[in-house]
Order: structure tokens, then sequence, then C-alpha cells
């Protein structure tokens, strides 16, 4: 009698009842929903705890889906065994698991790696064609690491701009035996010993800042949308630097290099779950003005992984 005493008093104190209406239970514990359980159909039953919520689904395979995040942890019991898989929500789904409007999310952040080049090169007053490139070897590796999204629709979510900000590190392999230094102000090429020379290349690091307006295409039976996205993007230089190697052997130098400290262009991309493909064009030129050759900087490439 003294337990059953003590446990009344618990209900009691805590405000601790059990709802139900139609196929729903609710747990309350002071005012606040504790467990809901959801009889929806003969197929499914979701039990939320808190926001989280566990989906017991029947038919030909009984399944438990566990949201973790914005991804689902799936338990399937089949004729074959039972099985394991991780598959992400799509917007419209996790809004019904968290009861939150879907909103817009753009795509930038990621891994990128694209094939560096010039444009509209002009050597007029310098040596001709000591900035020609290995196109197999200049590479750009970008690390966009942080990223803000602004819906532009009411009631959709297909529609946005994009911003954030990005690490791009750019090699430029010289394809002649040179490599390149400041002198009195002007950028010029300086000839290397050929025998043993294995590599001679430009790098530069930018800190990247893109401002894209992106449209979403939803494809019919399919969650995940096509996306076109364009705009502008601008790049502040965090350094520069040449390396030499000779076999063994390996140089540095550290320098501006006249290179332009700030870079503005124009950049587009397109995707398609894990397809991701983006071009980037500079307007502004690679040298400052009257310090070295005229040459504009483009990159084409494939981003390798969105977080």
């Amino acid at each position: 009698m003294k337990r059953f005493s003590v446990v009344l008093l618990f209900v009691w104190v805590s405000g601790l009842f059990v709802l139900k209406a139609q196929d729903t239970v609710q747990v309350k514990v002071l005012g606040k929903k504790l467990v809901t359980v959801v009889d929806g159909n003969s197929q499914n039953t979701d039990v939320t705890v808190g926001n989280d919520r566990v989906r017991i689904t029947g038919g030909k395979e009984d399944s438990i889906k566990i949201r973790v995040g914005s991804r689902a942890l799936i338990i399937t019991d089949g004729r074959h065994g039972s099985s394991i898989r991780f598959e992400r929500l799509d917007d419209q789904e996790l809004s019904r698991w968290t009861g939150h409007k879907p909103k817009f999310k753009g795509h930038w952040t990621g891994f990128e790696m694209g094939v560096n080049s010039f444009a509209n090169v002009n050597y007029s007053g310098y040596t001709p064609n000591f900035m020609d490139l290995n196109h197999n070897k200049s590479f750009e590796v970008g690390i966009n690491f942080l990223q803000y999204d602004f819906g532009l629709q009411r009631n959709l979510t297909n529609i946005g701009l994009v911003t954030g900000l990005g690490l791009t590190l750019n090699d430029y392999r010289f394809s002649n035996k040179n490599t390149i230094e400041n002198y009195n102000g002007v950028v010029r090429p300086v000839d290397l010993d050929p025998n043993g020379l294995s590599k001679s290349k430009l790098s530069t690091s930018f800190l990247t800042v893109p401002v894209m307006m992106e449209f979403q295409l939803p494809i019919s039976g399919h969650c995940k949308p096509i996306y076109v996205s364009g705009g502008v993007i601008g790049g502040l230089k965090l350094g520069s630097h040449t390396k030499v190697k000779y076999h063994a052997d390996k140089s540095k130098s550290h320098d501006d290099f006249n290179i332009n400290p700030f870079r503005y262009g124009t950049t587009a991309r397109i995707g398609y779950r894990g397809i991701n493909l983006y071009g980037t064009y500079y307007f502004s030129d690679f040298f400052r003005s009257g310090r070295g050759p005229v040459m504009n900087p483009f990159t084409a490439g494939i981003v390798l992984m969105n977080w």
C-alpha cells in the first residue's frame, strides 16, 4: 500500500498523464509532450520521443526507421535476414518528421577540384609564353567550409541566394623550363637548367566569397532536384610562392609576384545528387596592371564531396 501511495504521489507531483484520442497516445510531463505514439494505419506506427521519431513499418518487409539528424537509420527484417542502412531524408520527409517548415538549402560547401588555365593572354612588352601551363598538372583545390542560404519564395524552397566562405588553392605548373621572379616591380621569367628538373610551378591561395542565385528543378518521382546556380565570386589573396624541384632537392620562393591581391569574376555550377560540375572565370587580370602580361584565370572542375 505504501509503494502504491508513493507512485500516486509521483504522478501527481510530476503532472504525468496519458492522452488517448483515436489511434494516438501521448505521455506528457509538466505539460510537455514526452512520448507520442501514432498508429496511422495497418502499415505504420510512429513513436516520437521529443523531436526524434521512430517509425515501425509493416507490409512484406518489417522495418524500423530512426531519424538521426537529417538522416535515417533503417533496420529491415526481410526474408533473407536483417539489414541496416543509412539514407538521407529529403526536405519534405524531414519536415514531416520534425514538424518544421522546409527551408531553402543551396550548394556551396564541399570539396572541389578543377583544372586551371588562362584566357585573353597578351605578352606585349614581356618575354613570350613564360606563363604557359602544363594543364595536366595545373589544379585548383577548393575547401568551401561556410555557407549561408536565403530563400526567395514564401511557400516554396527551390529558389534562393547562396553565399559563404572558402579556401581556394591554385597550382600553375609551368610547361617551359622556367620559373618567375619579381624584378624591379615587374614579373619576369628565370630560365632553369633542364637536366634533372622535375617540377616548376607557381602556387596561390585565396579566401573566396561567392554570391549566387540557385534554382532547384524537381524531377518527377525523385526527391533530389537538379540544381543550377550562378553569380559573382571574389577572392582575397592570402599568399603565393614558386617551387622548383630537381630530383629530391626542392626550393621555394615566397613573394607576391605582382599578382593581384583581389580578384573578381563569375561562377556557375550544375549538379544532381553526387554529380556536381562548376566553372569560374575571373574578369580581373592575374597580374597587377603594368607589372606582368595580361591574362585572365579560369577554372573548370567537379565537386567531389558535399556536406
